[in-house]
């Protein structure tokens, strides 16, 4: 039965979801689990948040499926709960935000060799400590439109402004990481 769903489209498996049929939305948690999970991570700066940001949002998409429009991405549906459970719930807590580091998910490139594998090391370790300068707004700006490539859309509905205001909140996040970043360059010397 479940090999069967597997087959089915996001589209089909909502409706049976949306029907209280709890195998289909088992076959969507399984397709986006991971996924969740990265942007959760992305999100925080904590992996046990990540998974507790990421059961939380599980929990309020099984309640909420009913809620879920025909033609709306199941996923930016999900990413949606998620920004708006850390926005709503998380932020209280003041967990740490963003460790851009980690969020780029860069992985070493093994044919860069020792010297390319340290100075990419060294470059994400600067990044990351001109980002714990930023404010939490400006880290997550950052994050939404790099690590986890929204586009300026997506962030304008997520965030409930226009994309003219998320440009401007983007250039003025640059600039800021431009300038800290200059700064711990000075810093070294």
């Amino acid at each position: 039965m479940i090999q069967d769903l597997a087959n089915l489209s996001d589209k089909e498996l909502v409706g049976r979801a949306q029907r209280e049929d709890a195998p289909a939305f088992g076959v969507l948690v399984e397709r986006y689990e991971l996924q969740l999970l990265r942007m959760c991570t992305a999100l925080t700066a904590d992996p046990e948040a990540a998974r507790e940001l990421a059961q939380t949002t599980w929990a309020k998409a099984f309640e909420a499926i009913g809620n879920l429009r025909e033609g709306e991405r199941f996923f930016g549906w999900l990413r949606q709960i998620a920004v708006n459970q850390l926005r709503d719930g998380f932020k209280r807590r003041r967990l740490p935000q963003v460790p851009f580091d980690e969020a780029l998910h860069d992985s070493p490139d093994e044919a860069a060799g020792p010297e390319g594998i340290l100075l990419r090391s060294e470059r994400r370790t600067e990044i990351s400590q001109a980002l714990a300068t930023l404010s939490e707004h400006d880290r997550r700006m950052l994050t939404l439109r790099y690590a986890q490539d929204f586009s300026y859309r997506e962030i304008a509905l997520q965030l409930g402004t226009t994309e003219g205001t998320v440009a401007t909140w983007l250039y003025r996040a640059k600039d800021r990481l431009k300038k800290a970043l200059d700064q711990g360059k000075g810093g070294q010397v």
